[in-house]
């Protein structure tokens, strides 16, 4: 009998989820192999904040809302460029203005150089953060105000049994994840281009892109590949 379809997820999925995996007999192994913790800079001055602000992860927006309330300053004044639906559901639902978005970060720095107002932004990032955003802004002449707000460490796990697909949400989940485990013939089911391209760039050679950026919407990647693929009875 051919062994259960075995997915590792490298970020702790909800029950609904998971439920849905085992409705069709697919086995799920989950860890999650990055830990994000927010750590603000300290003595930041708030006159050195720009008005236009650059978030691309719901952890940046968290950070960023902390940086408010701790500066005491007005959500009216900012307009923030994020990343689309969730990253940008949290902009809204914290109180912001958001004047752009878009799927990836590399896109998001076409949308700021449209606006050939803007001359300087703030970008509140990560540790880790890639440098796709960055480079195109200034290749644009724009200003980079670059607040690291939050640290990403890698917390991997080594997995024992054959993998047939992994999900990944970040590049640093992809990093994560390789520094115990192979590439092997692993589908890699990707959240987004950046970590689709990343997941790439490290090896794998069968990747799979969610159509939205959400847990759901990879995890419905994985089942219509299962059901491609006549994985299960």
């Amino acid at each position: 009998m051919k062994a259960p379809y075995h997915i590792v997820s490298t970020k702790v999925l909800s029950q609904e989820l998971v439920q849905q995996f085992k409705a069709i007999g697919v086995s799920v192994t989950q860890h999650d192999f990055i830990n994000t913790c927010i750590q603000l800079p300290e003595n930041l001055l708030r006159e050195t904040i720009q008005d236009v602000v650059v978030l691309t992860s719901k952890t940046a927006v968290e950070a960023w809302v902390q940086l408010v309330d701790l500066l005491q300053l007005n959500r009216k004044q900012y307009r923030v460029y994020c990343l689309s639906e969730g990253t940008q559901e949290l902009v809204l639902s914290s109180g912001f203005t958001v004047a752009g978005m878009a799927t990836n970060s590399a896109l998001l720095a076409d949308q700021i150089l449209k606006d050939k107002n803007i001359t300087s932004v703030t970008f509140v990032c990560g540790n880790r953060r890639r440098d796709e955003l960055t480079t195109k802004l200034k290749a644009g002449g724009v200003t980079i105000n670059e607040i690291v707000a939050y640290k990403t460490e890698l917390t991997p796990l080594a997995i024992t049994s054959p993998i047939d697909g992994v999900l990944f949400f970040s590049p640093s989940g992809v990093d994560s994840f390789l520094s115990k485990n192979s590439v092997e013939l692993a589908v890699a089911f990707c959240l987004g281009k950046t970590t689709a391209k990343h997941a790439q760039e490290m090896g794998f050679k069968t990747i799979r892109m969610a159509d939205a950026h959400t847990p759901a919407a990879l995890v419905k990647s994985v089942i219509d590949h299962c059901k491609n693929q006549i994985v299960y009875a």
